[in-house]
């Protein structure tokens, strides 16, 4: 068969190639147009456009000779589907829609659309549900897009299905979408994974939601194709409903699932367990994304839809593999697999790391620096490892934080011993025929149960990193810490006991020979710390780098740039701030140098001008400096006449050996 797909490589046109692909009776040929040809299906056999004259024509023709025509309004316009119409030879203008010519073959035209065409729609039966049937009484929401979805649909249906049509036309309308890397729920599974706590429940949160796994539309589609022949849409409802249908609990009838247990559900799968809040709202925070918009919108609708009798049917896609539904019971009864999708069409990949090394070797630095860059938990083993400690750890490397996103795992002096017990477990091995029972004719106990120890696959690291650092290395790091030396050469028998002694198996070798991953030797002399998480990182990404959010390549190469320049710059500062510490030290010393031969000159000074003094006979040292102040003393004593004249001369002779030794200055 001969299919076109519109958009094969939009979220719902790769399921359909995928489900479509295989059909009873061999492989179908593909063909299809495209959004980014680079990601289309290799199975497509031709991608054709309207971009211009020419190849609109050849798109048209593709059109009439495909068998099956398949277009998807989440990803199709008006006018795309106008020119479809118009291909398969019908003038959507009159009124009525009339043929325009004949095509080769009959055509089945199926255009994919959303129960929230439905939103505003009041049931009429006493259950509350909604059906097929009820598809002339559908209404979505004032104001919303899929007014325009429902012209779209009417305007199909009043084109192709007309007494002597070669074009039946279907409309399959899906609940909110969901799985193969999700689509409708893709931010809130991401902000779970993520570990961001701002998932919000739009009050009351009661209201019914319902949804449908994106293959099980898709295999809805697959099947009005191989049962058209049967389905005259004149006379049969033109229309199904694609949603799924959980199982009814006890006492309780069967409905979709309310908002806050879709929510809750994401949470409480991906991330760690926290009481999602339920806001009016006029709190709740808007948005111009339109993909949060359309979020928000499909989970405030409140709908009870019943899936098409087709989908109930013994015989629905039996030929499929693997056949019938996939998510019947609905998406709360599959999240864990809906999850695992999600995680694989975003390329995530949870990140098992494990850290160990001699005490205060930068380990635990390593740890919390490799942790925040591949954004997981990180979690520290007690010293004292343990049974209870381990078995503590065992149950937090079990949960489901850690199965999504990973863990840092800063293990300590762990050895051997403690890894063994906390990457394996006990199997029992299922008997052999001969084993059940003893042979025959003779009778005796049958044989004894036997256990295998088998690796944890779910919870082991995929990647192991060991510090090594001299012990005098280690111990002058942790006292320039401030830690006792006592508790370091504790830790350090501990470490060296499980890891450096002779005939003790080590961390290593656990990994090694048991698990078989390779392991990380590190060495930790010579290098800073953003040179060992530069190097961690090069080994966890050497078997493909992961999505997981993270910043790109590009990111990480300018990131590591500017840190480097940004040390660069800084070793530059600090450098020139000890060329100008040395520069004003020596100037001082300069300074100090020159005022200590000013004091050196004076003093040498003082002892030649003594020396000058002493070397003069009495004499003429009296004459030169005692007789004159003497002489002008006493003739002053004469002229004042004081009443104690000896007291004056005295002071006289004071004053002026002071201005004599002034002027001699």
């Amino acid at each position: 068969m001969r299919i076109f797909i519109h958009n094969v490589d939009s979220y719902i046109g790769k399921v359909l190639v995928k489900e479509l692909r295989r059909g009873d009776g061999g492989l179908n040929r593909i063909f299809g147009t495209a959004l980014n040809a680079a990601d289309a299906p290799s199975v497509v056999k031709r991608l054709a456009s309207k971009d211009d004259p020419k190849k609109a024509k050849k798109m048209a023709e593709t059109l009439q000779s495909c068998r099956l025509v398949v277009m998807d309004l989440f990803n199709s316009s008006m006018d795309d589907l106008l020119f479809a119409i118009n291909a398969l030879k019908v003038d959507p203008k009159s009124d009525p829609p009339k043929a325009t010519g004949e095509l080769e073959g009959d055509v089945i035209f199926v255009l994919v659309s959303s129960a929230m065409v439905w939103a505003s729609t009041e049931s009429q039966g006493s259950d509350g549900f909604l059906r097929d049937s009820d598809f002339e009484k559908r209404r979505p929401r004032p104001g919303s897009k899929y007014e325009q979805w429902k012209e779209a649909e009417d305007l199909m249906l009043k084109c192709f299905n007309r007494e002597g049509s070669q074009v039946k036309g279907f409309v399959v309308a899906g609940g909110a979408l969901y799985g193969e890397g999700e689509a409708a729920f893709s931010q809130m599974f991401k902000d779970a994974w993520r570990g961001i706590q701002e998932q919000k429940i739009l009050s009351p949160g009661t209201n019914r939601v319902p949804t449908v796994h994106v293959r099980d539309l898709a295999r809805l589609v697959r099947q009005i194709s191989l049962s058209s022949d049967g389905i005259n849409p004149l006379e049969a409802v033109p229309y199904f409903l694609a949603v799924d249908q959980p199982p009814a609990g006890e006492g309780v009838a069967r409905k979709p699932p309310m908002q806050k247990e879709l929510v809750q559900g994401v949470v409480d799968e991906v991330s760690m367990h926290y009481d999602v809040p339920i806001v009016s709202e006029d709190k709740f925070d808007f948005t111009e994304e339109e993909e949060i918009l359309d979020l928000r919108e499909q989970m405030a609708v409140d709908l009870m839809l019943e899936p098409s009798a087709i989908m109930m049917g013994e015989e629905y896609s039996s030929s499929c593999d693997p056949p019938g539904w996939l998510c019947k019971d609905g998406f709360l009864a599959h999240i864990r697999t809906i999850a695992d999708e999600f995680c694989s069409g975003k390329k995530l990949r949870a990140v098992r790391i494990l850290v160990g090394g001699p005490p205060s070797s930068g380990k635990s630095g390593l740890s919390k620096a490799v942790a925040e860059h591949f954004k997981v938990p990180i979690l520290e083993l007690e010293d004292q490892a343990d049974d209870k400690c381990l078995q503590k750890m065992s149950e937090q490397l079990s949960s489901n934080i850690c199965r999504y996103r990973g863990y840092v795992l800063d293990c300590g002096p762990v050895g051997f011993a403690q890894a063994e017990k906390l990457f394996r477990f006990d199997v029992e091995v299922p008997k052999s025929e001969e084993e059940e029972a003893p042979p025959e004719g003779e009778e005796g106990e049958p044989a004894a149960v036997k256990i295998e120890r088998r690796l944890n696959e779910e919870t082991c690291p995929t990647f192991v990193i060991l510090t090594q650092a001299p012990p005098g290395l280690c111990k002058a790091k942790w006292q320039a810490k401030g830690g006792a030396p006592d508790v370091f050469e504790q830790r350090m028998q501990a470490y060296a006991a499980s890891n450096l002694t002779a005939d003790i198996h080590s961390l290593a070798d656990f990994f090694q020979d048991v698990a078989n991953i390779g392991v990380l030797n590190l060495p930790v002399a010579g290098m800073d710390e953003e040179d060992l998480v530069e190097s961690a990182r090069i080994y966890i990404e050497s078997k493909g780098r992961p999505f997981n959010y993270l910043p790109s390549e590009e990111e990480i190469a300018t990131e590591i740039r500017e840190k480097r320049a940004l040390k660069v710059e800084r070793e530059a500062k600090a450098a020139a701030a000890a060329s100008l510490k040395h520069d004003d030290h020596e100037a001082e010393k300069r300074e100090e140098e020159r005022r200590h031969a000013e004091r050196l000159r004076i003093i040498a000074q003082h002892e030649a001008a003594q020396q000058k003094l002493h070397d003069l006979p009495l004499r003429e040292y009296l004459m030169r400096y005692m007789v004159p102040n003497l002489t002008e003393g006493l003739i002053e004593v004469c002229k004042v006449l004081p009443d104690n004249p000896v007291d004056y001369l005295a002071n006289f002779l004071e004053e002026h050996s002071e201005v004599s030794a002034e002027h001699k200055k």
